[in-house]
């Protein structure tokens, strides 16, 4: 069974993508207002992509605003049995 912690996995991601260290996440954080790029939230999904081997819809992808709204997409593309946390 696999634990992904959200604000811990999206902290790495965007230092690995944009050099931005993040703090003080929470599932009301609007990701357009963190200051990345367009290429950067891109990357940053493909990063989610790569280390939880999923793959995030476009069409799903429209309608995240928040760090919630990604964690529950990533719940709902986990395996089965697989924990996200907060």
């Amino acid at each position: 069974m696999a634990t992904v912690h959200i604000p811990t996995l999206f902290q790495q991601a965007a230092l690995e993508v944009s050099g931005k260290k993040l703090d003080n996440l929470t599932g009301a954080t609007v990701i357009s207002k963190l200051g990345l790029d367009s290429v950067a939230v891109m990357e940053l999904v493909a990063h989610f992509e790569e280390k939880l081997n999923i793959r995030m819809p476009d069409e799903d992808l429209a309608k995240v605003q928040t760090v919630a709204d990604l964690g529950g997409l990533v719940k709902r593309l986990m395996p089965a049995g697989s924990e996200v946390t907060w």
